[in-house]
C-alpha cells in the first residue's frame, strides 16, 4: 500500500488489480483508507478498489471530528448496487456479467455537513474484450514497441498471435498481464495485418484484427514545418521558449526561436545548422535546438499520423539539466498563413506568467487588428500584482517574417508589454514576452491568441455562448514552501441564457489541500458583445469571481480576479456527441480509441513533469508502458474520478474529464511531498 497523504486526502492504488484482474483471494488483510475525501474517511475490504463480475466488497465510512452520530449517507453511480446500507458501512454487488470492465463511484456523504463527502472508483472485470484501434507505424531499424489491451478478464492471460504474422523483427513481449506489448526492432519495410488473441485464467477469450505500416527508415518520425511553445524553469526561475522549425528528411533543423529566462532574453534567434531531430523509439525521439545563446533539448512524443500519415502535433519535455525542468506542445504549421501583411481580425488571447519576485498571474483579453497592425476595440483582464479589470487595451502587431515570426505589443495603462507571435495557422499565434530581462529577472508570459469566430460573425456574443458545456482548466501557484501548484479542472454546463446562470463543477487540487466534484448550481454570468464575459462563484467558503474571453461558443481563456495563485487558464467546448461506443444511456463513452499522447500543461511547479507516449483510454481504464489508473466516467458529463500510477512519480488521485473524441484532460491531485499538475491528452 502506498500512502499518499494523511488526513485531507488519503489514496491506495491496487493498480495491479485494477488492471490485470483480481479474485477473492487477492484482498489484503488490512483495510485502510482509499479514495478522494473532504472530512469523511472511506474504507474497503483489503483496500481493494477492483473486484470481479458477481463479487461483494465491503465498504467503511465515518465522518472526520463529528458533531453528532449521524453518519454518512450512500450514493452510487454506474454499474452495481449497495445492499446491507447503514449509516456507517454498506456492501458493494458487482452486477453478475458484463463484458470487459465497468465503474461505480460511490460516494458517502456526511450527514450532518454534505460538503463533507468522500469518493472512491471501483472497478468491475467481467468478460474480456479488446477494442479495435490503430497501431502507431513504425520505421525499419527504429525500436518500436505498443500496448494492446484487453478490458476486463482475470490473471492470468495468455497471448498469442491467432492469424496472419507480426512485421518481422516484431513479436509479443510474453506478458501474462491484460496488456501485451507489440515490440522489437521492424527489418521490413511493408503493411501488415493479424489478429491477436487472448485467454484469461476462467478461459475466455477476447480477439482484435489488426494492421501495422511499417515504413523505410528515416532520421525523426516528424518531418515538415511545426511551431511550439515551452514553459518551464531554467536558471533558477520560470522559462519560456518559442519557436518555428522546419524538420528535413535527414533529420536537420533550421528556423527561428525567442527565449527567456531571469538572466536573458534572445529574442529571434536563427537556430544554428547543427540543430537537428532523431528518433528514439515508435513514435518518440529527441529536438536538439542549438543557437548563438546555447542549447535547448527536449524530448518528444508525436500524436499518430492522419491518412497521409502527416503528424500534426507532439507534446514536450525538455531533458533537464539539474532543476531545469518544463514542457510544451508542438504543432504543424500552415505555411500559407504566413503573408506580407499582420495577422488582421478579431481575436482573443491568454497568458500565464511569473513576475520577477516569482508571483503567479494569468491574464486574458481580446482586440481587433486592422491589416495594417493596428489594435483597436481591445481590453484586457489580468491578476498581475498590478491588476486589470476590463482595461482598455490598445497596441500594434507587426507583418510575420518567412518563419511565421512577428511581434505584438499590448499597451494597458501605464502598462506595456512587447511579445513574440509565432503562427500556427491563420487562426491559432504562440506567445511568449520579450521585454528585456533586468536585474533579477522580469515577467515571462506564456500563451496563445486564436481568432473570435462565430458569434462574433452574427453580430457579437451574448448569454448564449455557453449554450453548450465547456472543460474549464485553471493554472496557478502560491507561496515558497512545496507543494505550491493550485491547479483545478472543471466543468460549465446547464446555462440559462434568459436568467444569466450556470452550473459549475469544480474539482481542485490547492497546494495539498483537495477538493473533488464541488458543485455550484446557478451561478452568475454575463457576456458583452465582443466575447468578455464574467462569472461569479458563491458558497459557504466565500465567492470567486472570473473574467474570460471567447473566441467561439463556449471556448476561450479565463482568469480569477484577486487569486492569491494567480490562477488563469482556458475554456474549451466540450465536443456533444456522437462518440465512437456511445454508452447505453448518456453522451460520454468509457472507451476512446486509439492511442493518446500526455504531458503536462503549462508547469506552475519544477515537477513533476510529465509526458506519457501512447496511453489508452480502455473501458474506464488509463495505460500506457509507465501509466497505468483506473476512472469511474459519468456518461453525462464525461468527468471521471479515480487513481494514476506512474513510473518516477508515483501514485496519485487524479479527475478526468472528456474533451472530445481525440482529447482528455487528466488532473493529478497534489500531496505534501507533490505538486498537483494538469496533463493534457491529445491524439491529433
Amino acid at each position: 500500500m502506498t500512502v499518499i497523504r494523511p488526513a485531507r486526502a488519503l489514496l491506495w492504488l491496487t493498480a495491479a488489480l485494477a488492471l490485470a484482474g483480481c479474485n477473492s483471494s487477492a484482498y489484503r488483510p488490512i483495510t485502510a483508507a482509499v479514495g478522494v475525501d473532504t472530512g469523511v474517511t472511506l474504507t474497503t475490504a483489503g483496500s481493494a478498489t477492483a473486484l470481479l463480475t458477481g463479487q461483494t466488497l465491503a465498504l467503511g465510512a465515518s465522518v472526520q471530528n463529528p458533531s453528532n452520530a449521524d453518519g454518512v449517507s450512500w450514493s452510487l453511480t454506474g454499474t452495481g448496487s449497495l445492499t446491507a446500507v447503514t449509516s456507517t458501512s454498506a456492501t458493494f454487488v458487482a452486477p453478475a456479467t458484463i463484458t470487459g470492465a465497468a465503474t461505480a463511484l460511490i460516494t458517502a456523504s456526511s450527514i450532518a455537513n454534505p460538503t463533507q463527502l468522500a469518493s472512491v472508483a471501483l472497478i468491475v472485470l467481467g468478460t474480456p474484450q479488446i477494442d479495435p484501434l490503430t497501431l502507431f507505424p513504425g520505421n525499419v531499424n527504429v525500436a518500436y514497441q505498443a500496448p494492446v489491451a484487453a478490458a476486463g478478464g482475470d490473471t492470468p492471460f495468455t497471448w498469442v498471435v491467432l492469424s496472419g504474422a507480426l512485421p518481422p523483427g516484431l513479436a509479443l513481449n510474453g506478458s501474462t498481464s491484460s496488456a501485451t506489448y507489440i515490440e522489437g526492432t521492424p527489418t521490413t519495410a511493408g503493411t501488415y495485418t493479424f489478429t491477436l488473441q487472448t485467454t484469461d485464467t476462467l478461459s475466455r477469450v477476447a480477439s482484435v484484427a489488426l494492421s501495422m505500416v511499417i515504413n523505410p527508415q528515416a532520421a525523426c518520425v516528424l518531418s515538415g514545418r511545426y511551431t511550439f511553445l515551452f514553459s518551464g524553469f531554467r536558471g533558477g526561475g520560470a522559462a519560456t521558449h518559442t519557436g518555428a522549425i522546419a524538420i528535413s528528411s535527414t533529420g536537420a533543423i533550421t528556423g527561428e526561436q525567442d527565449y527567456k529566462d531571469p538572466h536573458r532574453t534572445t529574442p529571434a534567434e536563427t537556430l544554428l545548422s547543427t540543430s537537428n531531430c532523431v528518433n528514439r523509439e515508435t513514435n518518440t525521439g529527441v529536438l536538439t535546438l542549438n543557437a548563438p545563446s546555447g542549447q535547448l533539448v527536449y524530448n518528444f512524443a508525436a500524436t499518430p499520423p492522419d491518412a497521409a500519415g502527416v503528424i500534426h502535433s507532439a507534446r514536450l519535455q525538455l531533458i533537464s539539466s539539474g532543476s531545469d525542468s518544463g514542457s510544451g506542445q508542438l504543432e504543424l504549421q500552415d505555411p500559407t498563413a504566413i503573408t506580407a501583411a499582420p495577422p488582421a481580425g478579431d481575436f482573443a488571447f491568454g497568458l500565464l506568467g511569473v513576475n520577477a519576485t516569482g508571483v503567479h498571474y494569468g491574464t486574458a483579453g481580446r482586440f481587433t487588428s486592422s491589416t495594417a497592425g493596428a489594435l483597436s476595440a481591445g481590453f484586457v483582464d489580468s491578476n498581475a500584482p498590478s491588476a486589470l479589470t476590463d482595461a482598455p487595451l490598445s497596441g500594434t502587431l507587426s507583418a510575420p517574417d518567412a518563419n511565421g515570426r512577428g511581434t505584438l505589443t499590448l499597451l494597458a495603462g501605464s502598462q506595456t508589454s512587447t511579445l513574440a507571435y509565432y503562427l500556427v495557422n491563420a487562426s491559432k499565434l504562440f506567445l511568449i514576452d520579450i521585454d528585456a530581462t533586468t536585474g533579477n529577472g522580469t515577467e515571462r508570459m506564456a500563451g496563445q491568441m486564436t481568432a473570435q469566430t462565430g458569434d462574433v460573425a452574427g453580430g457579437g456574443f451574448d448569454a448564449s455562448a455557453l449554450a453548450t458545456p465547456s472543460i474549464l482548466s485553471l493554472f496557478g501557484a502560491s507561496g515558497t514552501v512545496e507543494p505550491i501548484a493550485v491547479m483545478a479542472l472543471g466543468r460549465l454546463s446547464n446555462d440559462n441564457a434568459t436568467a444569466g446562470t450556470v452550473d459549475v463543477l469544480l474539482d481542485t487540487s490547492d497546494q495539498d489541500i483537495l477538493s473533488s466534484d464541488v458543485v455550484y448550481a446557478s451561478q452568475s454570468y454575463a457576456v458583452e458583445t465582443n466575447g468578455r464575459g464574467t462569472l461569479s462563484l458563491a458558497s459557504t467558503a466565500g465567492a470567486r469571481s472570473f473574467s474570460f474571453y471567447l473566441d467561439a461558443t463556449s471556448n476561450g481563456y479565463i482568469v480569477e480576479q484577486g487569486s492569491a495563485a494567480g490562477t488563469g487558464g482556458f475554456l474549451e467546448a466540450q465536443f456533444q456527441g456522437p462518440y465512437p461506443s456511445p454508452p447505453p444511456s448518456g453522451i460520454f463513452p468509457p472507451t476512446l480509441p486509439n492511442g493518446f499522447v500526455g504531458g503536462t500543461a503549462y508547469p506552475q511547479a519544477q515537477g513533476p513533469i510529465t509526458l506519457d507516449a501512447l496511453c489508452s483510454l480502455n473501458y474506464d481504464a488509463l495505460s500506457s508502458n509507465f501509466l497505468n489508473g483506473s476512472f469511474a466516467i459519468d456518461p453525462t458529463t464525461g468527468r471521471g474520478l479515480g487513481t494514476v500510477t506512474e513510473s518516477g512519480v508515483g501514485t496519485d488521485s487524479a479527475s478526468l474529464y472528456i474533451v472530445s473524441p481525440t482529447k482528455f484532460d487528466l488532473l493529478r491531485y497534489g500531496t505534501r511531498a507533490i505538486d498537483g499538475m494538469i496533463e493534457y491528452m491529445i491524439q491529433d
